[in-house]
């Protein structure tokens, strides 16, 4: 068990492509292996590890969009009547104001880059994430508004039709 463990640690160290590099240090710290076999096995180690880390992201993923389920204060949430159609001007609700202060801006960001545990990798996957759920709600939006327009076309000529 060793033996496959140190082959494992060492594939991995060459991340799974310098295999002849492998084969030589399996060699210099006794352990015998095929050189085929190695590459092979490289391949499978490989096909495993990235499994492990979708289904690993997958998990994460599922349970971020939970805790944003259940802590909906993180997300953007959008008011039908703070908008008033045609004025091009967004009337700011009671809520919308506090919400509104939990949009990160620029110069948050050089703060939050310098603070431990700080994850660029993980703020790319948030900040994806985010622009997803906006789109999902621009589309709702959109599907909503053709459904008035269509509504206020079919009560006009509804009107049309009665004089």
């Amino acid at each position: 068990m060793e033996k496959l463990e140190t082959v494992k640690s060492l594939v991995r160290a060459n991340n799974y492509k310098n295999n002849d590099v492998t084969y030589k240090q399996c060699l210099d710290m006794g352990v015998s292996v095929n050189r085929v076999g190695l590459e092979i096995f490289a391949r499978k180690l490989r096909a495993m590890d990235r499994a492990e880390e979708i289904e690993a992201h997958k998990n994460h993923s599922m349970q971020y969009s939970q805790s944003q389920r259940l802590h909906g204060e993180s997300m953007l949430s959008f008011e039908k009547s703070s908008i008033e159609y045609g004025s091009g001007y967004q009337r700011p609700s009671s809520g919308s104001v506090a919400e509104l202060k939990k949009v990160s801006n620029i110069a948050n960001l050089e703060s939050r880059r310098k603070m431990p545990g700080y994850s660029p990798s993980e703020r790319k996957k948030e900040i994806t994430f985010e622009l997803g759920t906006i789109k999902v709600r621009e589309y709702e939006l959109l599907q909503e508004l053709n459904l008035l327009i269509a509504e206020e076309s079919h009560d006009k000529s509804k009107q049309a039709a009665t004089f």
